[in-house]
């Protein structure tokens, strides 16, 4: 009948409570007519009807119960949810990477050069000197016949002081090269890469431009053809020596060998003794008048600059330089300053530069043109390191005789400097 309720709320859930048309207290709109919400007495948080991982997995239930059943504190609940984190895990690991790179970078790298850097020091320190009984060189050394310890490159040939515009190609150039080893083919490729012109180019020749290689004599021809300055090397020396003891003895003809002490060829091998023989007075005559010691002179940004074809020990005047250590050293004994061509030692570059560094910090303050006051000196001889330009040492040889490179470094005007090479043959085959 009209105004009887609906069928449905007269079945309602005696749980249940409809809803008039008013606006409840609540302020939601009236329901529709016929229609009831139906509350739940017995309501509780929506977290607790959610069936998910959370609730089962360890790394969830830890925080709230112990392994062992029982109740742990706090702050050990929190220790455990930070352990059983993943992105713990991963952290950990990468924070221990970082350790190990660390511990392994001063035990092999930082520590080393530390007590290098403390040797080194400790090494030029004046106050030690009387310690050791003096260091090498303090006292002028014997003179060698027929050896010119030290000569002075013409000043007209060293480039400007101050560079050209942009653009313009310097006013001079000095082309130094390391060790040719008879490399002819290998140099010629050389001065055509560095765009040789022989009116306003110098060479100079770091010693050992002889032996081993297939064309010493061309070398030697190549160098005096465009006037090059060389220094003595190692080689040089040998093979001069045994040439000037040939002429002593009368022993340069090829078949002279025979029944001569094989102690007046200082137990050199066949080829150099007939590298010795084959040398013509002319090419000896070149050879004898390379120096042990090029003084270059005053190059900006690079100081005085010297060329040797070992190496030099600090703190010593050119002239009182042993001719023989200056030919041969590669490494050198920080107590006592003595060079040795082994490589028990220190690298006589380290101590080198080591003692340039403190002299022009020395100076600052107190000369304007710091720089003229240091020396660089270039050099060839030592083919394990190949290629090594420091600060105040140029190390030129590149092995170019065993397959190698054959390196120059060109100084323009203004002192501007760049390092070209060309790869060599292995001519120990040969």
């Amino acid at each position: 009948m009209p105004g009887d309720p609906p069928p449905m709320a007269a079945h309602a859930d005696r749980e249940s409570l409809e809803i008039s048309d008013d606006y409840s207290d609540d302020g939601f709109p009236p329901s529709p007519p016929g229609y009831s919400y139906r509350l739940n007495r017995y309501t509780r948080p929506l977290i607790d009807y959610v069936r998910n991982e959370w609730q089962t997995s360890a790394k969830y239930t830890s925080l709230s119960v112990s392994p062992d059943g029982s109740d742990s504190p706090r702050w050990v609940q929190m220790f455990m949810s930070m352990v059983t984190a993943p992105r713990f895990r991963r952290y950990a690991i990468i924070y221990l990477v970082l350790l190990v790179s660390c511990l392994a970078g001063w035990m092999f790298v930082l520590s080393p050069r530390l007590e290098e850097h403390e040797a080194l020091l400790h090494s030029l320190d004046p106050s030690i000197k009387d310690d050791v009984g003096g260091w090498f060189g303090t006292n002028a050394l014997p003179r060698f016949d027929n050896i010119t310890q030290l000569r002075d490159l013409d000043a007209s040939l060293l480039p400007a002081v101050k560079a050209q515009k942009d653009g313009q190609p310097s006013s001079r150039r000095l082309i130094f090269i390391g060790d040719v080893h008879g490399c002819k083919d290998e140099l010629e490729l050389l001065l055509d890469e560095v765009s040789f012109d022989h009116e306003r180019d110098h060479l100079i020749f770091a010693g050992d431009m002889i032996n081993k290689g297939p064309d010493s004599l061309g070398v030697v021809d190549l160098a005096r053809k465009y006037n090059a300055s060389c220094v003595r090397g190692n080689h040089e020396d040998r093979v001069l020596l045994l040439r000037h003891d040939m002429e002593t003895s009368n022993t340069l003809s090829p078949d002279s060998d025979g029944g001569i002490s094989p102690e007046l060829f200082f137990g050199l091998k066949k080829k150099e003794r007939a590298l010795a023989r084959q040398l013509s007075n002319e090419q000896v005559q070149w050879l004898d008048a390379c120096p042990v010691i090029l003084n270059v002179g005053q190059i900006p940004e690079m100081g005085q600059v010297v060329v040797v074809h070992g190496g030099l020990v600090p703190g010593v005047e050119l002239d009182k330089q042993d001719p023989s250590s200056v030919m041969n050293m590669l490494t050198i004994d920080l107590d006592t300053h003595v060079p040795s061509s082994t490589r028990q030692g220190t690298k006589w570059t380290k101590l080198f530069n080591k003692h340039q560094s403190l002299l022009y910090s020395s100076l600052k303050g107190s000369v304007p043109a710091r720089k003229s006051q240091v020396m660089t000196v270039i050099y060839g001889h030592d083919s394990k390191n190949s290629l090594s330009i420091k600060t105040y040492t140029k190390g030129l040889d590149s092995g170019c005789v065993k397959g190698g490179k054959l390196a120059a470094m060109v100084v323009e005007d203004g002192g501007k400097q760049s390092i070209i090479q060309v790869r060599c043959r292995d001519h120990r085959k040969e």
